[in-house]
């Protein structure tokens, strides 16, 4: 890829600012994701629970670590993209974003009825739902 197409603007000036934001968000939910959750993190690794379900959990938060940056890092990448070849990327961002939100308030509304707000997370999503689709 040229280094053109990582200079030229993914749209007009006035409608890069959705990605400028939601890749902020983005940076900022996975900020509180490494930083703002030991009080459900430690108790689960504390816990008298199978070693192997305890590295389970360890596997699965790193995973989502990593998902959380790589999403950051997607949209602040289309922000700075060429609009043709930064779709595909918003598309699968989108998606993501998508997931994590379907996922914990399917959980949410699973496991605790009418209470979906029990498990919050699943609004920290809904921004980057919003926003992603007004950078076209």
């Amino acid at each position: 890829m040229s280094d053109a197409a990582l200079t030229t603007p993914a749209t007009p000036a006035g409608r890069r600012w959705p990605l400028w934001t939601a890749a902020a968000l983005a940076a900022g939910i996975t900020g509180l994701h490494l930083l703002g959750t030991p009080e459900f993190v430690d108790p689960l690794l504390g816990a008298d629970l199978d070693a192997s379900v305890i590295q389970l959990f360890r596997v699965l938060w790193h995973v989502c670590s990593l998902l959380l940056a790589a999403l950051a890092v997607a949209l602040t990448w289309a922000a700075r993209a060429e609009r043709t070849a930064a779709r595909p990327v918003l598309a699968f961002a989108w998606f993501i974003a998508a997931a994590f939100t379907c996922v914990f308030f399917a959980v949410d509304l699973a496991a605790f009825g009418g209470a979906v707000f029990t498990l919050p997370q699943w609004t920290l999503f809904v921004p980057l739902l919003v926003l992603i689709p007004l950078s076209r």
